[in-house]
């Protein structure tokens, strides 16, 4: 039996075969024109994995650059702020040690040269408020807004006073007993009722007691018995602990009794160690002192937290967390600088600031202090922190101060040291993800890339199909015509 072929059939089969010519065609030229391999899944599955993974990564490492670039500027800006500010530093340094070293001579400087510490403090201060960009470079994890503000002669870093920390616990009140015997002894001293001699040693005893000297008064009496004989009966515990103090068997003078709010509450105090309940003021004197206390113990440790704010970053070193917001330390960077690292905050044991600037502006206030005539400390017109200090207590406090300055810069050295090793690390940073970048994109053409000779050559021959393919159309749809003519 025959098979009849029609015209119709002719023109589909054609149709259908020149189409597939015509895409394939479009497939080589495409090939060719992007120098892709392939440009779908489906063409090759396993190649397109692999370049969905390698350009993953490849995007993941230009972040990772430009986060790097970043950081480095920061970093750097930081290293060269610090450099400049050790820079203005070197001859104002260097003239306090000449004064240090002369112990006493050539101090027809020094008003001159409170002007310029007080420069330097400015200075300083203004360069950790330093801006790149739209961010404060020295403001921890809170980059907008100007980290540190003087007001008056108090520095403040993001609102709280970096002298935080200072306060001493509130003490008890003191009994009357010294008191009520000075007052006798000037009494009868007055009246004639006690001699020079007695008053001299009551006033020996008294000195003792009130710790303004070590030694005890040459008698026969027993200094707690004296006491003891001298407070009377009806003697509470306070009152036991002031004899201990008195008698030297204890430094500090004894707390005054906390208020119920110190210890009540759930929890009793909040992460920076203030109670809960405790008031905004209180009328009672001791009562605000602990109110004060507590205070400035919160204001330190917000201090402390805000010093060792951490910012993390990936710059490339695996990136890995433990749980939410606790990153793997050693896989992030850590881009926060906080200015309270490189000035320092709190007092000393001496009582003395910590932070750099505010120890030139008082070294400043101490050279004030200084008379050219005399070649001394002049109390008379001390001002700020160095006013009500006798002229013994300014020289003491210079030479105190002059060695705190010289630690307080080798402390910044040290820093500007570390923030150069940083900047430096940055910068290695960089050049190997480029690196890695670029190894990354070889892999990318590797997977992707097509062989441009092969490339052509399946072009020429699809474009000779497609053309034979056009040819055999024209040839057929001339038979067509004639046979239906006919």
């Amino acid at each position: 039996m025959g098979f009849r072929i029609t015209t119709n059939m002719m023109m589909n089969t054609y149709r259908y075969n020149l189409q597939n010519n015509t895409s394939k065609l479009s497939d080589a030229i495409e090939k060719v024109q992007t120098k892709r391999n392939f440009n779908s899944y489906a063409e090759d599955p396993a190649a397109a994995t692999q370049a969905f993974r390698l350009r993953r990564d490849y995007y993941q490492t230009t972040n990772q650059i430009a986060n790097n670039k970043d950081v480095y500027s920061k970093f750097n800006v930081a290293h060269q702020n610090v450099q400049g500010m050790l820079d203005d530093l070197i001859n104002p340094m260097d003239k306090i040690s000449i004064i240090r070293g002369t112990n006493g001579t050539a101090g027809e400087s020094r008003q001159a040269l409170a002007q310029v510490l007080r420069e330097s403090a400015e200075s300083m201060i203004q360069g950790f408020n330093q801006q790149l960009g739209d961010h404060f470079i020295f403001a921890g994890n809170d980059g907008l807004r100007a980290p540190f503000e003087w007001k008056g002669e108090d520095l403040y870093y993001r609102g709280i006073n970096v002298n935080a920390g200072g306060k001493e616990k509130p003490t008890a009140a003191e009994p009357t007993w010294l008191s009520d015997w000075e007052n006798a002894l000037k009494g009868g001293l007055a009246d004639g009722s006690v001699s020079s001699d007695a008053y001299d040693q009551g006033m020996e005893w008294i000195k003792y007691y009130r710790h303004e000297t070590d030694t005890v008064p040459d008698s026969t009496v027993d200094p707690e018995t004296s006491l003891r004989n001298l407070a009377g009966a009806g003697l509470d515990a306070k009152g036991e602990e002031w004899i201990k103090y008195y008698t030297h068997k204890m430094d500090e003078k004894p707390v005054a009794d906390e208020p119920a709010w110190a210890t009540s509450g759930t929890p009793p105090t909040d992460k920076y160690g203030v109670p809960t309940d405790m008031p905004a003021a209180s009328d009672d004197p001791v009562e605000q002192g602990w109110i004060d206390y507590y205070k400035d113990q919160g204001d330190y440790a917000k201090l402390k937290e805000m010093a060792d704010e951490e910012m993390y970053i990936d710059l490339g070193m695996g990136a890995q967390e433990e749980g939410a917001n606790n990153p793997v330390r050693g896989t992030y960077f850590n881009s926060a600088l906080s200015g309270l690292n490189y000035t320092d905050f709190g007092v000393d044991a001496d009582g003395d600031p910590k932070n750099f600037a505010i120890l030139l502006r008082q070294m400043a206030d101490v050279f004030d202090t200084w008379d050219e005539d005399t070649q001394s400390y002049n109390p008379e017109i001390a001002k700020n922190s160095a006013a009500g200090l006798t002229s013994d207590e300014l020289a003491a406090k210079a030479y105190r101060l002059m060695d705190k300055l010289k630690a307080a810069q080798e402390t910044l050295t040290a820093d500007h040291v570390e923030l150069n090793a940083r900047a430096n690390y940055l910068q290695a940073n960089q050049e190997r993800l480029e690196l890695q970048a670029t190894e990354q994109n070889m892999e990318i053409l590797d997977v992707e890339q097509v062989d441009l000779a092969d490339a052509i050559t399946s072009l020429s021959w699809e474009q000779m199909c497609y053309n034979a393919a056009l040819k055999i159309g024209t040839q057929m749809l001339s038979q067509s015509l004639i046979d239906y003519m006919n």
